[in-house]
């Protein structure tokens, strides 16, 4: 997928360039498209044109696919013009340093805030440098459906639209190439004891969560006895080796040890690896996976889970073990909500939760031999390196083999997945109230012969319920403690809704299958409308998001390109996950491309 004379570096850049300018672009108005000119124009008939006053300069950049749902496709490299000088090319970390220190683009704080920031675009590019140069691309979809792992290990590049999407603070590339899934190691899990007043546990299932993770240890077949011998008496808890490192470096953890109320009984057991998330970790062993707290900075946010947030995991997963759960899966079949029925965590010697030692219990189907294919939805959408292919496109052109035209296919293809996936989300809000954050890390599509059969929604932890439902829920669910959960109306349910499962994870769907030429944006949108009609024709009980979606201009799309910028912890800073909202065309309601031509001549 990449050309012989073409340096990782190269690729780096053009593949970070991508996902920063994609992310640029829906924050910032400033930019134009005009057409390109001479040789140039045949391959990429627009370019990108973005002012830099404080330099007195323009850089353009060929654009080869301009996407209305803002998946666009460009091609390096950058050229700074200047009145009465010849264009210069400039390098995707000049012009990252030059829109970092542009006040006209980020606004005043550009000198205090461009470091940090700066730092991290640098740090992304290196790490997408990195996995090309050690991680060579797993063609996962090419002949057959892929199984839950190996489609987890082949998201190599992060987030399509933010400027740093494999920032890792804290990491370095070590560590990476040790504990990040994409190349693709497993690791043995570090696993203490402590003494069961030094614990903090939650659980919503008969047993203890104590007794959950004995029993992965037990379970295990490659697990030391000797270990669980030792731990008798006490609870055994399973950690993340590289925040265990960190750990014992903490006064708090280092006064546990030194009092005895906790052993280190080493790393045991089998191979565990790390999923897209990179703190969740999965072995194919296990009841269940693991997702762990890790002092580290990953895009916008610490990974420190927050006891609260096991909480609402707890009570996600009541919920759904009672009359509500029955009527989910009475209703959507196919449709599965992973729970997270338990959790541990130690606590300091004044007997609070220390949030960086929680690790949290998540079911696991993918078990055992014989397991069903599944793809988290992130990596079948992330474009390849040459901009045009992707692991979907490859999983469409697989499934239409032999059949219907290529368009005829990628149509029917997403018709399916929004059957699978998109339905059961949208009307589980709108007639039970549940709102689930839907992006395409916490989507997982089950797959046959390369078509959607099913589909998982992972991450009950970030669960909300909708206002106007908490009467009927604390019915369904007497004794819950609903307020553990994101409490939302209709109205600001409806736009989170509409960010997570549409602009983040359907669009990028649309714009996968467009980028490679399979079916036109234009189709896949009206497609889209069509479905949510239909949606909004049933008798559900609350349809803003789908008045929303049908009727609304413009949809929220989370500012990642300003919350980066800004240095913005989104787990601890934001209160309001709306505030950080940009609006952007929405494609349902009117062509996005026609409005860019006409307010950017």
């Amino acid at each position: 997928m990449v050309e012989a004379d073409i340096s990782f570096a190269d690729v780096a850049c053009q593949i970070s360039a991508r996902s920063f300018l994609n992310s640029l672009m829906r924050e910032w108005t400033g930019w134009s498209l005009v057409p390109s000119e001479g040789p140039e124009g045949e391959t990429a008939p627009l370019m990108l044109r973005i002012p830099l006053p404080s330099r007195d300069s323009v850089v353009a950049i060929a654009v080869v696919h301009l996407s209305g749902v803002g998946q666009h496709v460009f091609r390096l490299p950058f050229r700074e013009h200047r009145a009465g000088a010849a264009p210069r090319i400039m390098a995707f970390a000049d012009l990252a340093a030059a829109i970092a220190c542009e006040p006209a683009v980020v606004g005043p704080a550009a000198t205090q805030a461009a470091p940090t920031f700066l730092r991290r675009v640098f740090q992304s590019a290196a790490a997408v440098e990195d996995v090309l140069a050690r991680a060579p691309a797993r063609s996962v979809a090419l002949s057959r459906d892929p199984g839950f792992l190996e489609a987890e290990q082949a998201l190599r590049f992060g987030h399509s639209v933010h400027p740093t999407p494999r920032s890792r603070d804290e990491f370095t590339l070590e560590d990476s190439r040790t504990f990040a899934p994409e190349y693709g190691r497993g690791f043995a899990l570090r696993w203490w004891s402590a003494a069961p007043d030094a614990v903090a546990q939650g659980s919503s299932r008969p047993e203890t969560a104590a007794a959950l993770s004995a029993e992965l240890a037990a379970e295990d077949p490659a697990f030391d006895r000797q270990v669980l011998a030792a731990s008798a008496g006490r609870v055994l808890l399973p950690m993340h080796p590289w925040q265990a490192a960190r750990l014992a470096l903490d006064p708090a953890i280092d006064a546990l040890f030194r009092s005895g109320a906790l052993l280190d009984h080493g790393r045991a057991g089998a191979p565990w690896y790390a999923t897209t998330s990179l703190r969740s970790l999965y072995a194919p062993h296990a009841r269940f996976m693991l997702k762990h707290s890790l002092s580290l900075r990953l895009t916008n946010s610490l990974r420190l889970i927050k006891e609260i947030e096991c909480a609402r995991g707890l009570v996600a997963d009541a919920v759904l073990a009672g009359p509500v759960g029955a009527e989910l899966a009475a209703r959507w079949p196919r449709f599965r909500i992973l729970g997270e029925p338990a959790y541990l965590a130690l606590r300091g010697a004044d007997g609070m939760v220390l949030p960086q030692t929680i690790v949290a219990l998540r079911e696991n189907p993918f078990r055992g031999p014989g397991q069903r294919p599944a793809a988290v939805l992130a990596a079948l959408c992330e474009i390849y390196p040459d901009g045009r292919g992707s692991a979907l496109a490859d999983t469409i052109l697989r499934a239409a083999e032999g059949g219907d035209s290529l368009e005829a296919a990628a149509l029917a293809w997403f018709e399916r997945f929004l059957d699978v996936a998109v339905g059961p989300l949208l009307e589980i809000q709108c007639d039970l109230g549940l709102l689930f954050g839907a992006h395409q890390q916490n989507l997982v599509i089950g797959l046959e012969d390369g078509w959607p059969v099913e589909a998982f929604f992972r991450d009950c932890q970030g669960t909300g319920y909708v206002r106007e439902f908490l009467p009927a829920l604390r019915e369904a669910a007497p004794g819950l403690d609903l307020e553990a959960g994101h409490i939302f109306g209709s109205a600001e349910a409806a736009r989170i809704m509409a960010y997570y499962l549409v602009v983040n994870s359907i669009f990028a769907v649309v714009g996968a299958i467009a980028i490679a030429g399979l079916a036109p944006e234009a189709a896949l949108t009206r497609a889209l409308r069509r479905f949510v009609e239909a949606l909004a024709a049933k008798d559900l009980r609350d349809r803003s998001c789908l008045r929303l979606l049908l009727d609304a201009p413009t949809l929220g799309s989370k500012g990642n390109f300003m919350i980066c910028f800004r240095n913005i912890n989104e787990n601890t800073d934001v209160t309001d996950p709306l505030a950080g909202y940009v609006p952007m065309p929405n494609p349902l309601v009117s062509d996005p491309l026609a409005a860019f031509a006409e307010a950017r001549p």
